[in-house]
């Protein structure tokens, strides 16, 4: 009987651990799928003239504060701060969803690991 508990345990253990996204990205598959991004955003502190504002220094950045982008005031207002789960929350559910109102076009990732990927990159690509 003990046997039996400890091994429906190890089952159970194991297909929660499967079903964790994942938290460590590679920054090579994070730079592939931030291609798509390109066409709006730049990774440098000048930040050129696009669609979207420039993504240097994003982490720990305020929504809607890069001096000089014109933002919809319901990203300037959102009150969020970018962190790794805010990004990937704004892929997961979609700007429609989390900033709903925002200039930035439907963009979602249902995949956590894709989206673990492309938050490594960005970490790596806009720190200053």
């Amino acid at each position: 009987m003990r046997a039996a508990a400890l091994a429906v345990g190890m089952v159970v253990a194991a297909g929660t651990a499967a079903a964790d996204p994942p938290t460590a990205g590679d920054p090579a598959a994070g730079q592939a799928l931030f291609r798509a991004c390109a066409v709006c955003h730049t990774l440098t502190p000048d930040g050129g003239r696009r669609a979207g504002p420039t993504l240097w220094g994003l982490f720990g950045r305020k929504a809607g504060s890069v001096e000089g982008y014109r933002y919809s005031p319901s990203l300037k207002d959102s009150g969020i701060v970018w962190t790794e789960d805010t990004v990937s929350r704004l892929f997961e559910v979609g700007p429609d969803t989390l900033t709903p109102g925002s200039k930035m076009p439907m963009q979602r990732i249902d995949d956590a690991r894709q989206r673990a990927d492309l938050i490594a990159y960005l970490r790596q690509a806009t720190t200053p």
